[in-house]
């Protein structure tokens, strides 16, 4: 029967780290795919509160994905699965610029901020940040588990 040992501290430097890629990748596609879903409730209620969701929503996703898409850079110089992570890299990519447009659109006054290219645009880009995260997992099904 083979021994376990125990696990020890977490290291933040050395060759057995915790990556941070992986706990910043959900900031991204959550945010994007919250912001659909306020821009969903305001066009059923036209309550303002909801753009307002929209755009905040927008804001951290953004913000959470530039973090995120720089630390890719730096996974995707290091993954063994180069073509797949690729294709992740791409999509959340593509999923952030659609978002910095839909922020721009966000930013205009009442129905309009939404109502049709908004809505659209945070469509696509939900799509894409959920396709990325699929491909985030059939690169790296056991992320959770590198350190360990």
């Amino acid at each position: 029967m083979a021994r376990r040992a125990a696990p020890g501290p977490i290291r933040l430097l050395g060759p057995r780290t915790q990556p941070l890629y992986p706990a910043l990748l959900p900031i991204p596609i959550l945010c994007f795919a919250g912001a659909l879903i306020t821009d969903l409730a305001y066009i059923a209620s036209a309550e303002m509160m909801w753009l307002d969701f929209s755009s905040w929503l927008l804001l951290a996703g953004l913000i959470g994905g530039g973090a995120a898409g720089a630390l890719a850079i730096v996974e995707l110089v290091r993954a063994r699965f180069r073509r797949v992570f690729l294709m992740h890299f791409v999509l959340l990519l593509a999923a952030w610029i659609v978002e910095v447009f839909n922020s721009f659109i966000h930013a205009r006054d009442g129905w309009t901020a939404v109502v049709p290219s908004g809505l659209c645009l945070s469509i696509a880009a939900a799509a894409l940040a959920l396709v990325a995260g699929w491909f985030w997992q059939s690169a790296y099904p056991r992320s959770a588990e590198i350190a360990g």
